[in-house]
């Protein structure tokens, strides 16, 4: 977006971290205190060689040593933050302090006045030496401390040897980075933080690139050949998550990355095979068949996922289920969430993940919704979270529960699996997922202890946006996206109700008319088992009838038909024989057969 700086740059933008945090997201800050604007001015300049870009960098680069001044306020050796009322915590001083080290491998530097060019040198050694404050620090798990501590002192002393403060923190921030890698990334390729976002995008994307790619480059140690195995696995699970499109499903924190920059990091990192061919598959230069595996599930990484194929056309979906999640500043209560794509079109998700991570205010209620379970695509239990929104309101992440998977199968057809969470304590939600790599998805979804109170549960799903729905009966939705049709059908369903979140206009989303529809499915105990204990369960059928004919395929007797093949199936759902009957699941008998 456009932010209007003002002709003198009155405007320039500035956020007081100990007053505005309730105010607004510092987003739009951090983007100017880590200077990444001026890469963009230097990328502009070198395409068009204009003189007055030239003259504008050098302006704005006045104004912002100006308005952010080479100050500490905090002088702790183990401080997180050095200026308060701009939020120059060190993690921005260390973004800043390597994009400026950056500009200097572009001609502008070269071609500004030398005073400005030396002001940029003389702060990348005021902001450097501040990182001398963690010699003896200790050591905390979480992406910040491994940029803050082990990837910035390594690129200093790397990129600036001359300076002997650098030089002698490099081994130092060397040692830090191998160790966060083998703490937080365990031996499968999980990452500690469940957010696609922050596991590919931030903590391999944007910080342990940087270190490998410079590292490799001038022929330093760093990565010993357990972290570099704990990295390649951690490729090796990206590239079987990866979704048809552009994007990975938007999972834990802010939205999802884009596919083909991860992939080409695998291969300029470690000239990985997998993330190799992946990017021949989907930049279409791969004519034979795809070796890589379709299907994919572990607990200790937390994905289950299944796929039809690797192309821009493929059908997909991936549900989050982890174990060992502890802490993480970018958890989500999202628990059994599913993630659905139909011939590459992206039905069901978290369609607002993006703009609530950079838009919520801290301490707000949407902030609180972002992190709880009703923003995702699992169950609520009774027709509530386990916890308010207030609770995940204020700061960072959540301590997600555990969520096993105690079944999987994969086959040529589709795959099988079956998680659950107990986080409710006087419930059980378990989660069955058959995949049928053709015909789409059966999911039956069991509470367990499901009548203690008279509420209804409620399986809740995120429609994507462009995505229409139209109610064909009390347990039937057709679900139409450009091309692609769905049918979802319920069995155990009392009723299916469309809504919109009008919460979210207009501080989220600016105008009514762009609120995805969210389909809420409300099942419960029947009246009559009210006082026994029992499992209370509800199947839904998620078909693909693109290619159908559905002014015939709808009628009553074949929606008939599919509820007594839906009940079929679900007598032997964890069985390679399930998905022999899903593959015949739409095709019908017709006259006396019908009945039978």
């Amino acid at each position: 977006k456009e932010v209007n700086l003002g002709a003198d740059f009155e405007h320039m933008i500035h956020f007081d971290y100990i007053r505005d945090q309730g105010k607004r997201h510092r987003h739009d800050l951090n983007m100017m205190v880590r200077g990444q604007f001026f890469e963009s001015l230097c990328v502009l300049y070198h395409e068009t060689g204009d003189r007055a870009v030239l003259d504008g960098f050098e302006e704005i680069l006045k104004k912002f040593f100006e308005t952010y001044p080479l100050q500490v306020m905090d002088t702790s050796v183990h401080t997180g933050r050095f200026q308060l009322d701009e939020d120059r915590d060190v993690m921005s001083v260390g973004w800043l302090v390597v994009v400026l080290i950056s500009l200097f491998y572009t001609r502008v530097p070269y071609e500004i006045h030398p005073d400005a060019a030396f002001e940029m040198i003389k702060r990348i050694w005021f902001l450097g030496i501040q990182f001398r404050r963690f010699d003896t620090d200790g050591y905390k798990a979480y992406n910040h401390h491994m940029w803050e501590r082990g990837l910035v002192p390594f690129l200093l002393g790397t990129l600036l040897p001359e300076i002997p403060d650098f030089a002698v923190i490099k081994s130092h921030g060397a040692a830090i980075v191998c160790r966060h890698i083998k703490e937080d990334f365990n031996e499968y390729g999980g990452y500690n933080e469940h957010s696609m976002a922050y596991w590919a995008g931030a903590a391999v994307g944007e910080m342990l690139y940087r270190g490998v790619c410079i590292a490799k480059l001038n022929r330093e140690p760093m990565l010993d050949e357990d972290a570099t195995k704990r990295l390649t696995n951690t490729f090796h699970v990206l590239v079987q998550l990866a979704a048809p499109g552009k994007r990975y499903p938007s999972i834990g924190d802010n939205g999802g990355p884009m596919i083909d920059p991860i992939l080409q990091l695998g291969v300029r990192m470690l000239d990985d095979p997998y993330c190799k061919e992946l990017l021949e598959v989907r930049n279409g230069n791969k004519k034979e068949s795809c070796s890589l595996p379709l299907d994919y599930c572990n607990q200790e990484t937390g994905f289950v996922c299944g796929k039809s194929d690797y192309s821009d056309r493929g059908t997909y979906f991936v549900m989050s289920a982890k174990t060992n999640c502890g802490y993480s500043g970018h958890n989500h209560m999202d628990m059994l969430s599913l993630c659905v794509t139909f011939r590459g079109e992206h039905i069901f998700g978290e369609p607002y993940s993006d703009a609530l991570y950079h838009s919520i205010k801290m301490g707000s209620d949407l902030r609180g919704y972002m992190y709880n379970m009703e923003s995702h695509n699992s169950v609520l239990a009774y027709g509530m979270p386990i916890l308010p929104n207030q609770v995940y309101a204020n700061k960072w992440g959540v301590y997600r529960p555990d969520s096993p998977i105690s079944e999987t199968f994969s086959t040529e057809e589709g795959m099988y699996a079956d998680a659950y969470h107990n986080a409710y304590t006087f419930c059980c939600h378990r989660r069955k997922v058959l995949f049928h790599r053709k015909k789409g998805l059966m999911i039956c979804d069991q509470v367990e202890r499901g009548n203690r109170l008279l509420e209804a549960h409620i399986a809740r799903w995120h429609l994507q946006p462009q995505t229409n729905c139209k109610k064909l009966a009390e347990d039937a939705i057709l679900i139409e996206k450009g091309r692609v049709k769905v049918l979802c059908l319920c069995l155990g369903a009392d009723h299916i109700k469309l809504w919109k979140n009008e919460k979210l206009y207009p501080e989220i989303i600016s105008k009514k008319e762009e609120l995805c529809d969210i389909m809420d499915i409300s099942f419960q105990a029947p009246e009559d088992k009210r006082n026994d204990i029992m499992t209370v369960s509800l199947q839904m059928l998620m078909l693909d009838v693109s290619d159908m004919d559905l002014e015939h395929f709808l009628k009553e007797e074949h929606m008939e038909q599919l509820r007594k093949k839906m009940r079929k199936i679900e007598g032997m759902l964890n069985t390679p024989q399930a998905l022999e009957e899903f593959a015949k699941i739409d095709q019908f008998t017709v006259g006396k057969e019908a009945n039978g």
